[in-house]
């Protein structure tokens, strides 16, 4: 189970996105904007964050660590948005999706990060000092 940040304007969207992922068994915090979204983690951090792009290109330097060691940054447009990233954003993301096309590629995305997080021993559940007895 993954922790996800979704952050967007649009708010049927996100919802839209966020249930998806729920279904998905993941666990799902949603925000409009990138401040809300560091005000509502409160020091906790996501495996994997998506944000729309218009808010990551304007306030994506907020981000910088938020997301998990071994974690990823995902970012999405809408539909009808056709403007593409600009390159210096694009470097610090995974993926850029259309949403909510490309719903079952980001539950691909999802499962990728959750596992290689886990092969490399960066889960978000582990804690860094505490060691597994299984």
């Amino acid at each position: 189970m993954a922790s996800i940040l979704v952050v967007g304007p649009d708010t049927a969207l996100i919802e839209g996105v966020a249930q998806t992922l729920i279904g998905a068994g993941n666990q799902v915090a949603i925000s409009r904007d990138i401040p809300e979204a560091l005000h509502n983690l409160k020091g906790s951090r996501p495996l994997l964050a998506l944000v729309e792009c218009a808010e990551l290109e304007a306030r994506g330097s907020m981000l910088q660590n938020v997301v998990a060691q071994g974690g990823a940054l995902l970012a999405f447009h809408c539909d009808d948005d056709d403007t593409r990233l600009p390159h210096r954003v694009k470097r610090t993301t995974l993926a850029e999706l259309k949403l909510p096309l490309e719903r079952q590629r980001l539950l691909a995305l999802v499962k990728y990060v959750e596992n290689r997080a886990r092969v490399t021993g960066r889960d978000s559940e582990a804690e860094p000092n505490q060691v597994d007895l299984r």
